[in-house]
């Protein structure tokens, strides 16, 4: 799930998970799972939300740029210590963003 009506709070998810295609190329691309459920997403409160985008773990992988702009700047941060994932997409901790997209899967009912 992703509400920006949600504020300064955690939320659960199982089935949550955040990948990285290293340069474009499938067979080189990092999957990771959420390993800490309760802290899948993190919602920031409202006036942080101008300069903070999707937050996946806490500080396993968050989006920020001081000037509204994740292309600027290497602001945005991906931790090698987090826990709340099962392994980190990035081999650089700090990083400029250029695209991101953010999917919401839906389990086929039959």
């Amino acid at each position: 799930m992703w509400d920006n009506t949600k504020n300064d709070t955690y939320m659960h998810t199982n089935d949550s998970f955040i990948f990285s295609l290293k340069n474009g190329n499938i067979q080189n691309s990092i999957l990771s799972r959420v390993a800490k459920p309760d802290c899948a997403l993190y919602y920031y409160e409202k006036s942080y939300q101008n300069s903070y985008g999707p937050n996946f773990g806490g500080d396993s992988l968050y989006m920020y740029s001081s000037v509204s702009n994740f292309t600027m700047n290497n602001e945005s941060h991906s931790s090698p210590n987090s826990e709340r994932y099962e392994k980190q997409i990035r081999t650089t901790n700090q990083f400029s963003i250029v695209d991101y997209e953010v999917f919401k899967v839906n389990k086929k009912t039959t």
